[in-house]
């Protein structure tokens, strides 16, 4: 099996030669890693991928082929901003005013954090124009763009996001605040919202198909988890996930993304339709061999390993945890994966040392 065969077969529960590992690397991670390669260091990487969001592609596809990861995130890229670097921060531009309108999270991922955020939805009106305009943002240009790239990587396993089918979504268009209170004061408004919600993301996952990618990631932060009782998931998330898996599960794979405490929702997040659950992050107390346990017959397991064990630890501390995890994940229906995204300042030497342990099979020595 090629590193895409083993993947799919991996999320599907099928015998596999050996684990497959899919570490949830971000474009910053890889950044971190080379910086720019025109002589600037990782600030100005980032930088370069703001100004030039191609460049996000290379430096992920370099990063991958390098460590030997099966599987790999290439995600729609967004449109080019205008930066200024003052000191460690970048500053975003308008445009056409040259006027500051905030700036990147270099922190997290890159983010474009406004210094004024936009109002948030009142009516089920204004919502159906936001969420217009976010599927004009998988534009037919930017779907060739990310065939290409997928192209450049045709044995290996590549994941794309449609976007935020509950929580992540409706936060960003009601504000994460006021999208908690709304649980109590307009119960029926957050499930009108979810319904439309999923009929714009299932749009953007149409068009996503035509870009050959393999399997859809899906999937809220700790918000789902961890800031809401399983009583609201079920209620307000759980069937907008149970609607998107049914229009694309017999089409394409499916991945589930729920990071923080999802101990108390694994099995609804089995029960979603999904192929694959994960990422069992360990810092919101979700154990592997507890997951395996409950949910392992349903689904296949993605993830476990510490994200602070990969940051900040040394490289024989992660292949330790590693293999404890593929131990208590495999020997079939697991991917190795970091218990949350990769965290950027995750060192080269530790990476490599996390996918070893699943491309060298060393979880088998004893």
């Amino acid at each position: 099996m090629n590193p895409r065969e083993l993947m799919a077969a991996a999320m599907r529960r099928e015998p596999t030669p050996r684990i497959p590992v899919m570490p949830q690397i971000c474009h910053d991670v890889a950044v971190r890693c080379y910086g720019d390669d025109r002589a600037g260091d990782w600030i100005d990487g980032m930088r370069r991928c703001a100004e030039e969001p191609a460049f996000i592609y290379d430096v992920v596809i370099r990063l991958v082929n390098e460590i030997g990861c099966d599987g790999l995130r290439l995600f729609v890229k967004p449109e080019p901003m205008h930066l200024e670097r003052v000191g460690d921060e970048l500053i975003v531009l308008d445009p056409a005013t040259g006027a500051r309108i905030g700036r990147l999270d270099m922190h997290g991922g890159g983010e474009f954090v406004p210094d004024r955020p936009a109002s948030p939805v009142e009516t089920l009106d204004e919502y159906r124009i936001r969420l217009q305009g976010m599927i004009a943002q998988f534009s037919d240009e930017k779907m060739a763009i990310l065939k290409q790239a997928r192209g450049r990587v045709p044995d290996r396993f590549v994941a794309s996001a449609p976007g935020g089918i509950t929580m992540n979504t409706y936060t960003a268009l009601r504000g994460r605040a006021q999208a908690m209170m709304d649980f109590y004061e307009r119960p029926d408004f957050v499930q009108a919202a979810m319904e439309l919600q999923v009929d714009a993301i299932s749009q953007r996952a149409e068009r996503l198909l035509t870009t050959g990618i393999d399997v859809l990631y899906i999937g809220d932060p700790a918000a789902s988890a961890s800031l809401i009782s399983p009583r609201h998931f079920e209620r307000f998330c759980l069937p907008g996930y149970r609607e998107f898996c049914r229009r694309f599960r017999d089409r394409i794979l499916i991945y589930i993304h729920i990071c923080g405490n999802s101990r108390p929702i694994l099995e609804m997040m089995a029960d979603a339709g999904a192929h694959v659950v994960e990422p069992l992050d360990p810092l919101g107390g979700v154990e592997v061999a507890d997951a395996k346990r409950r949910i392992g017959g349903r689904v296949a397991l993605m993830g476990g390993v510490n994200t602070l064990t990969l940051a900040h630890g040394e490289a024989a501390a992660v292949r330790r945890e590693a293999i404890q995890k593929c131990r208590e994940g495999g020997p079939y229906g697991y991917i190795l994966a970091a218990g949350d995204m990769v965290p950027p300042e995750t060192p080269l030497a530790n990476l490599q040392a996390l996918v070893d342990v699943a491309t060298k099979s060393l979880w088998r020595e004893t």
